[in-house]
């Protein structure tokens, strides 16, 4: 029997309801009625209804209210919404929202009929559903687990997998491909896997093996009642004949520790993966185990060469970027570096070029319709240089010059025009041009052909020009002394401003200040 809770403030429709209901023809049972939103709430958690017939105009706690809140506590109710002709648009609101239907005052008894069998079809349809989803769960148990062992959910095993040892073994494609034919391996692992199995870890020992496309990606579990570390080796040249077979490509596998709960698989699939991710590049067709594999992912990264290919990105000089792409990525990578390692590399490039974005107020996501998390779950399930490169040669390298090809030059213009405005009244303080490029996140040879197509002149001779007209203004109009005036406007060595000076202007201090009538100081 589903059960029914009608909440409302007038006796009389709630009696007109219950007359109007066939209850033992659809199968309801009426198990509360309520007169306001309050008591419906606390009854409705009390009864867990399948059916609730609901007013919404109510004194306290009004219809509305009420459906906001139990679609929180219980998200599988169907709620039926009674209204009068003036609430219409207050109960359309709420109709758009939470409820499953409604009906107008006074309910007619042959629009209740059509409207309570259209609500139990769909209570058959969703229990058809959870019972398809319960099947799936059971038919397909292991990856469900894997898959939702961190939720806290409490998952379905097998009664024959209660009790003894578990572990996991994790495959996964030495270089990656985007289409993976899983549907042929599975039935040869199957059958390889039990061809051996009265050889294997004493002959009483059960396996299950699922696969996730999107990682390529190969679990077997396994439980048994001593899982000797040595016939894991067998286990996994045996597989290793059934993909051959297949004509698939090669797989390495990682093995997690043993563990005494079935429960804990899900931690076993996380240390299998990190056991991988300390494979080396090259190696293939390995099998690494988690107990032997402390993957270090510290140091070794190519500062330098980062910084040469993040300057030359926003040139969007497109060879360019593709030259010192292609010098880092050689940089990543050496006979010693592991998966691992490359995904981090990989990673750090990532959050670097995000970074820089970031500094003229825009997102990887708004270039690439993708954010960095996204594209750093995909860096993950790279495990080979040439799949590495091409998440970014394909995907986010255009979109990324492309933006700073449109404003590299106009990003260039607007800080040359915040240099000259800078360096007019910094011009006593020391000024570099790598510096202050650094500050920008601009490449300084860059951003000195910028300057020089802007003022036609190089930034030192721009920087000294300033100086020396100051120089000038200060002999005009003051009585420095000509050491002072040079302290002033950023010279430290005399000597040399005397020469920079006379360079400058055509004539020495002593015949400058002549010439505007003052005394040789």
């Amino acid at each position: 029997m589903r059960r029914v809770i009608i909440v409302d403030d007038e006796k009389w429709i709630r009696r007109g309801l219950i007359q109007s209901i066939s209850w033992n023809e659809w199968g309801l049972e009426l198990t509360g009625e309520a007169s306001d939103g309050g008591e419906g709430y606390e009854m409705a958690l009390d009864k867990k209804p399948d059916l609730l017939f609901l007013d919404m105009r109510m004194p306290g706690l009004d219809g509305k209210q009420l459906l906001g809140m139990l679609s929180q506590e219980l998200p599988d109710l169907l709620t039926i919404v009674i209204s009068g002709y003036s609430d219409f648009e207050y109960t359309k609101e709420a109709i758009r929202h939470k409820a499953f239907d409604y009906l107008l005052k006074p309910v007619k008894k042959e629009e209740l009929a059509a409207v309570v069998e259209k609500a139990l079809l769909e209570l058959d349809r969703r229990e058809a559903e959870k019972r398809k989803a319960s099947r799936v769960q059971r038919e397909d148990w292991l990856r469900q687990l894997l898959l939702h062992a961190e939720e806290g959910e409490e998952a379905f095993v097998p009664s024959s997998w209660q009790g003894g040892e578990y572990a996991l073994m994790l495959g996964h494609t030495d270089t990656f491909h985007e289409q993976c034919d899983f549907a042929r391996l599975l039935p040869a692992i199957h059958e390889q896997i039990n061809r051996m199995k009265p050889f294997l870890f004493g002959g009483r020992w059960e396996v299950e093996v699922t696969t996730f496309s999107d990682s390529r990606e190969i679990a077997i579990a396994l439980c048994g009642a001593r899982l000797e570390p040595k016939d894991f080796g067998r286990l996994h040249t045996s597989v290793q004949t059934a993909l051959k077979q297949a004509g698939s490509t090669t797989f390495s596998f990682g093995v997690s520790t043993r563990k005494l709960e079935a429960a804990k698989l899900g931690e076993a699939y996380s240390e299998a993966r990190k056991a991988l991710s300390g494979k080396p590049l090259a190696a293939v067709s390995a099998l690494l185990f988690a107990e032997n594999n402390a993957v270090h992912l510290s140091g070794n990264y190519p500062q330098d060469q980062e910084n040469a290919f993040l300057w030359v990105l926003q040139s969007g000089n497109k060879q360019a970027v593709e030259q010192e792409f292609e010098r880092l990525f050689a940089a990543f990578v050496n006979d010693a570096t592991t998966v691992g390692h490359l995904q981090w590399s990989a990673d750090l490039l990532l959050h670097a070029m995000e970074k820089q974005l970031q500094a003229k107020d825009i997102r990887v996501e708004e270039l690439c319709g993708k954010n960095t998390l996204m594209y750093s779950e995909l860096i993950h399930q790279r495990n080979d240089v040439e799949a590495m490169k091409k998440i970014f040669k394909d995907d986010l390298l255009p979109a990324v010059l492309c933006f700073y090809s449109q404003s590299g030059e106009n990003q260039g213009e607007k800080v040359v025009g915040e240099l000259k405005k800078w360096m007019e009244s910094n011009y006593d303080q020391s000024l570099s041009l790598h510096q202050i490029a650094s500050s920008y996140y601009l490449n300084p040879d860059y951003l000195s052909r910028i300057f020089k197509k802007m003022t036609g002149k190089n930034f030192v001779d721009y920087l000294t020009d300033i100086r020396m007209h100051k120089a000038k203004e200060l002999m005009n109009k003051s009585k420095y002394k000509n050491y002072e005036v040079a302290q002033k406007v950023g010279y430290e060595d005399y000597r040399y401003f005397s020469q920079i000076f006379k360079r400058k202007v055509g004539m020495t201090i002593g015949e400058y200040r002549k010439v505007i009538g003052q005394a040789d100081q």
